[in-house]
């Protein structure tokens, strides 16, 4: 006799399980066989190299009367302890150096007065004078090493080479010595060395740098301050020193003398403005 009854269920879903288990794995496998390829990773270009800018050379800064005392100092240490000769380094650069002078007033003689200012009462003026020294025949100069065809050697001294500001030294009231003391010579310059090929007009050898001022209606001219500006570049000596120096005894304070190109020599109110002008 037949068997008219229903299957189990559990039978049924056995064979249903495996059915939907390999439709999925179908479904997976087309989805996997038709995805895209994956798009390549996105890789930014590295920035462009700019070249950094070429560093602008610093110009030097000008030497001051302070650098120039400073130098001359170890220079003239270097002469008295028989070191080598130094100092190339202010070689090139540029100096602005200002002279004070007056600082005790009109004079009537002058002597050997290197900057010095004169009134005329009668004419109501004043009369500024600089008068540059000769030094071809110093025994300095002689023996410093200078370039080939030099002929003339002229400048300027600066006074009060302890003083490294530009203005007066302070004026005490102190009671004279018994024996006063000599005053100390000149021990620092700033030389010009004239070669065989320079401009006749260049050399100032006895002409004095003058100037005259008209005095105010009140003739005011106790007190007046006035500079000498000396500009131009430290040009130094063949051996490429800034400075020699030289003296006639251990027992002296050695003199020195820078070589210089002087470009401007001018007159100065003690404010800053300029009186008289002398470009080169």
């Amino acid at each position: 006799m037949s068997d008219n009854r229903q299957g189990s269920p559990d039978r049924k879903f056995a064979l249903i399980a495996p059915l939907a288990i390999g439709a999925a794995a179908i479904v997976v496998l087309v989805l996997v066989l038709t995805r895209p390829a994956p798009a390549p990773p996105i890789v930014e270009a590295p920035p462009p190299v700019v070249a950094a800018p070429p560093a602008k050379a610093v110009p030097a800064a000008v030497a001051s009367r302070a650098d120039l005392i400073a130098s001359a100092a170890k220079a003239a240490d270097a002469y008295a302890s028989g070191a080598p000769t130094s100092g190339g380094d202010l070689v090139g650069r540029r100096f602005s150096v200002r002279l004070a002078f007056g600082c005790a007033g009109p004079v009537a003689d002058p002597g050997p007065a290197q900057a010095y200012y004169q009134v005329d009462a009668k004419a109501s003026s004043l009369r500024l004078v600089a008068r540059p020294s000769i030094w071809t025949d110093l025994p300095l100069v002689r023996a410093a090493p200078t370039p080939a065809g030099i002929e003339t050697v002229e400048g300027f001294w600066i006074p009060r080479p302890w003083l490294t500001g530009d203005r007066c030294s302070k004026r005490r009231e102190v009671a004279p010595p018994a024996t006063p003391t000599p005053v100390e010579q000149p021990s620092l310059g700033l030389a010009v060395l004239h070669g065989q090929d320079a401009a006749r007009t260049e050399r100032r050898g006895q002409r004095p740098y003058e100037h005259v001022l008209k005095l105010p209606p009140d003739g005011a001219a106790q007190g007046r301050v006035f500079e000498l500006v000396l500009e131009g570049r430290i040009s130094g000596f063949a051996d490429g020193a800034a400075a020699h120096c030289w003296s006639e005894s251990a027992e002296h304070r050695p003199v020195c003398l820078y070589a210089v190109d002087l470009d401007r020599v001018a007159f100065e109110d003690a404010d800053g403005t300029v009186l008289a002008d002398w470009p080169r």
